[in-house]
Order: structure tokens, then C-alpha cells, then sequence
């Protein structure tokens, strides 16, 4: 459950991303690969078609169609460095007059852009799902959308304007598997990213992209003030605490950590922090193994204390 607020919009670009199959009709074979693609923009998903390797980019409402998306699309278009992509905007319903404005934004710019814009409705109805998913904790969420009766929501095509393309080559990039020799902190932290998303991927906090260039990377745990913290450079991770109103909070997480110290090698105890050194070691790749299992431990104990509440 969102301890602050509805969640529901980001549930469904979950579950998008996690099925991109719903799209492939009539955008082919793509991977939706990050949540929340760059802080400055907030696009909703980034992707890639796989068969053009074009960028994708997906903004997506649970209501009718309105001014405030629209133009997250027409600066999407606008300030895209690649020139060119597929954008796709999701919408419950449209009006008339935003599928006019879509033809116009083409129509301006596909002579010096190649692009793709696709207008795309969720099924009535589906919001019912959402709904009922948002008053769920993270971990029951993640059973139920990956649950194979899970119901997808159906998405019909309201209006495409421009083909794709079939020459299109760009430099998209992608989460690193591994990064090889002399790896640099973006490379280090994307195997961490994905790491952490495959070992811990019901802290649905995980599947947001993160800031990469530099070395904190900040989870927040789902209520106000209250995230953990990892930062490979200064070896540690920690559980951190940003005001005092939440303290009471914090010192039940304290005392559950208290209970728990022999399921950890060292736990240091601050005023607005719980630390939890990482051992320093040459390999990066053990150093990342570490740090993702201990994140899978912490994230055991924190959750259950939260959601106790």
C-alpha cells in the first residue's frame, strides 16, 4: 500500500513493462527497460524497438486525456536529443481534440524528426484492478501481477501517426549485464541496479531508474523520510532517517535491527541512521553480490516493521 497516496499509475507502468507484449500488435517486438527514465523529464518508461532499435518512450494517464500530458508528449518530441523515436502516449480515453493536437505535433516536426506517435486507451474497467492492487503491500502486489491468471489490461489503438522505421540505427543504451575491465561508476551501479531488480524485485522502489553517475543510489521505502541507501564508494549501506517527526518509526526500526544483529556481521546505530558496512573487496562484481544480498536483508526486516504499523 502507498503509506502517502495512490500508487495506482505507477502499478500499471509495472505491469506495462513487465508484458510489453501488450504494445508488440502493433509496435513489434520491443523491452521497456526503465520506470521513471530521467529525473529532469519523468518519462513514465523507456524502451527500445528491438526490430528498428529505435528509442521508445511511453507516458501514460488513468483518466481522460488532457493538456498536462499532452505537452509532457510535445517536450518529449521537442527536446529529444535522439532526433527521432517512437512515442507513445496511454491514456483512459481521449478526446477529440488531443488526437487533433497529436496530428498537428507530426505534422510539425516529422519532416525534420523521425518519428512515431501512437495514441493508446485502457479497457473500462481496468481501473477496478488498480484500485485494488494499490491497497495492497509491495511484496502482494508483485504476487498478484506476476500471478499467471493475472489479468492485463487490454489497450486499443485510438491513432498512429508515422510508420516505423526499418533503418533507423541509434545508440540507445541499456542496463549492463556485467561491465568488464575498469568499469566506471555508472557501470558499476547499472549491474547494481539490475542486480538488485532481479534478486529484490518486490520492492517496487527498485524498478524506478536511479541517478547512476554518481555513487549514492536512494530506495525510498514507501513512507515519508524513511530510505535506504547504498553507496559502494564509501562501503556502506545505510537506513536512513531525513526529520525527526518520523523517530518513533525509526526507533522501532532500531529495535527490530536490535533483535536481528546476529543475522548481520556489523550494524552501527546513529541518530538518523542505521549503518551497515560493506566489506571492501578488489572484485566490484563480489562487492555488488554482497551488497545486494545484505539490501535483500535489510529489506526483510524494514518492510514487515512498516506494513505492521
Amino acid at each position: 500500500m502507498s503509506k502517502n497516496g495512490s500508487k495506482k499509475e505507477y502499478i500499471f507502468n509495472l505491469i506495462l513493462q513487465r508484458n510489453p507484449q501488450l504494445l508488440s500488435p502493433i509496435v513489434g517486438e520491443i523491452e521497456l527497460i526503465e520506470l521513471e527514465y530521467d529525473p529532469n523529464k519523468r518519462i513514465d518508461i523507456f524502451g527500445r524497438d528491438l526490430n528498428h532499435n529505435s528509442p521508445i518512450y511511453v507516458e501514460s494517464q488513468l483518466g481522460c486525456s488532457d493538456e498536462v500530458h499532452f505537452e509532457k508528449i510535445r517536450k518529449l518530441i521537442e527536446t529529444n536529443q535522439n532526433e527521432r523515436g517512437i512515442f507513445i502516449w496511454i491514456a483512459s480515453r481521449f478526446k477529440d481534440e488531443h488526437l487533433g493536437e497529436i496530428r498537428n505535433l507530426f505534422e510539425s516536426h516529422s519532416i525534420e524528426k523521425s518519428i512515431t506517435i501512437l495514441a493508446f486507451s485502457i479497457q473500462k474497467g481496468y481501473l477496478e484492478m488498480l484500485d485494488n492492487l494499490n491497497q495492497l503491500r509491495d511484496l502482494d502486489i508483485w504476487k498478484q501481477i506476476n500471478q499467471k491468471d493475472f489479468v492485463l489490461p487490454e489497450l486499443s489503438l485510438e491513432q498512429q501517426c508515422g510508420e516505423l522505421s526499418h533503418e533507423f540505427k541509434n545508440s540507445t543504451e541499456t542496463v549492463l549485464n556485467c561491465p568488464v575491465e575498469s568499469p566506471s561508476t555508472i557501470e558499476i551501479n547499472s549491474y547494481l541496479l539490475s542486480t538488485l531488480r532481479k534478486e529484490v524485485p518486490y520492492l517496487l522502489n527498485v524498478h524506478r531508474s536511479k541517478k547512476l553517475t554518481v555513487n549514492p543510489i536512494v530506495f525510498g521505502l514507501g513512507v515519508s523520510d524513511l530510505s535506504i541507501v547504498i553507496n559502494l564508494a564509501a562501503s556502506e549501506t545505510t537506513i536512513r532517517l531525513e526529520n525527526d517527526w518520523q523517530s518513533p518509526l525509526f526507533q522501532k526500526i532500531v529495535w527490530q535491527f536490535k533483535c536481528n544483529e546476529g543475522n548481520f556481521e556489523t550494524i552501527v546505530f546513529e541518530d538518523k541512521r542505521i549503518v551497515f558496512p560493506i566489506p571492501e573487496l578488489e572484485d566490484f562484481k563480489e562487492k555488488v553480490d554482497m551488497t545486494t544480498k545484505m539490501f535483500k536483508k535489510l529489506v526483510d526486516v524494514v518492510i514487515p516493521t512498516i506494513y505492521s504499523l
